[in-house]
């Protein structure tokens, strides 16, 4: 078969089908409008995507009351557990100060951090670690000297 044959073929079953679809659409009065030129009656070409994923404002908006209602309610908790850690220190507050002592006021609690009984514990056991490793090098150095 030559090449002009088999062209004229595809052709005719080309028609042949866009006449079917378009009965077919017809039936179903989902009539489609016809493409007008060659390019068009082509089927289009997949095209890579992009990665970015399009969200309606409607979607956006509904997002954002979500995620600030989450922060509201996370914040009314810290506030909550703030101010019922607080109400212990301000009634010893106040049976202290009647005795006339001063005492400080309630610290924040805030994550991580060290108070200042950790604080001293770490000092002293640091202070002990480098006595101990002053004692062994002094001992290494002094049987150095003895050996040498």
């Amino acid at each position: 078969m030559d090449t002009a044959r088999i062209l004229t073929d595809l052709r005719t079953q080309r028609d042949r089908i866009t006449a079917a679809i378009t009965a077919l659409e017809a039936l179903n009065l989902t009539a489609v409008s016809q493409p007008t030129s060659k390019a068009a009656a082509r089927p289009a070409l997949k095209t890579a995507r992009t990665g970015k994923r399009v969200i309606s404002a409607e979607a956006r908006q509904r997002m954002a009351l979500a995620q600030q209602k989450r922060w509201a309610k996370k914040k009314r908790a810290v506030k909550a557990a703030a101010k019922k850690a607080a109400r212990p220190a301000a009634l010893a507050s106040v049976a202290t100060t009647s005795t006339k002592t001063s005492a400080k006021p309630a610290a924040k609690s805030s994550k991580g951090g060290l108070t200042a009984a950790g604080r001293k514990r770490l000092s002293e056991a640091t202070k002990a670690r480098w006595a101990a490793k002053r004692a062994a090098a002094k001992t290494s150095a002094a049987t150095k000297s003895i050996t040498a």
